[in-house]
């Protein structure tokens, strides 16, 4: 009678390979939580990465800085900053936009990156900040660059605009300023950084459009007789619109 022969018995993995596959995949596993750590803490603008640090409670508020603490910067007027911009790519206002608020985030690590707001602005429009903004309670007002082209002429538009932030917890406020005021800004006492730059292409002249946020506060001279508290936000959100108003061509 002829027997069936028997399939060969299957070889075993040695013990050490599935000791060795473990090891490598923890290994692995180790590297790849390294590098997104490592991304999260080197890049809180990203708001994914900002709520990350904030439930592991490494976020912090800014520093409540007074006038004469604030650090020193370099201070641009609207000419200097269309100047410095305008010509950039869509690329290059990202990278650096990205580098704006990560500083502003980290409280100010980055001096060379501070830049401070000067000159003369025509208020356009005037809106209270809510939950969804980069921080609240306070209110942003735009407004329109005017430059006098020398000391015999009326000041003229310029192709810059500028949204002041305030934080303040005083409701009024914000109708202290209307359209149609002048909003002068210097480097000292306003202390207003640069924390965002935008661009509006499509007409002969580029517009440019920067969102700028006291990092010094103390109060703030709403016209002659009138002024209000300025505080350093208790949180912010990376997540909040920027720029607050839409940018639009100056007809």
């Amino acid at each position: 009678m002829r027997r069936d022969k028997e399939p060969p018995p299957k070889k075993r993995s040695p013990a050490y390979y599935w000791w060795a596959l473990a090891n490598v995949l923890a290994l692995c596993l180790a590297v790849v939580s390294w590098l997104m750590c490592l991304h999260v803490f080197k890049h809180p603008e990203i708001p994914r990465n900002y709520e990350i640090l904030r439930w592991l409670g490494r976020t912090a508020p800014p520093v409540p800085l007074a006038e004469m603490e604030a650090p020193p910067g370099e201070s641009a007027d609207p000419r200097a900053f269309y100047r410095r911009y305008a010509g950039l790519s869509e690329e290059e206002l990202q990278k650096l936009n990205a580098a704006l608020m990560r500083n502003y985030l980290l409280n100010l690590k980055e001096p060379k990156l501070i830049q401070y707001a000067e000159g003369n602005y025509k208020v356009q429009q005037v809106r209270r900040l809510g939950p969804d903004d980069v921080f609240q309670p306070g209110f942003a007002v735009k407004a329109l660059a005017m430059i006098a082209p020398d000391e015999f002429s009326e000041p003229a538009p310029w192709p810059v605009f500028i949204e002041y932030l305030f934080p303040t917890d005083d409701a009024l406020a914000a109708s202290w300023i209307a359209p149609g005021d002048l909003l002068a800004v210097s480097k000292f006492p306003n202390c207003a950084m640069l924390i965002h730059v935008a661009k509006l292409e499509g007409g002969d002249t580029p517009v440019v459009c920067l969102t700028v946020a006291p990092i010094a506060f103390g109060n703030f001279q709403a016209g002659k007789d009138r002024h209000f508290a300025l505080q350093a936000p208790t949180g912010l959100n990376p997540a909040g619109p920027l720029p607050v108003f839409p940018i639009e061509p100056e007809s």
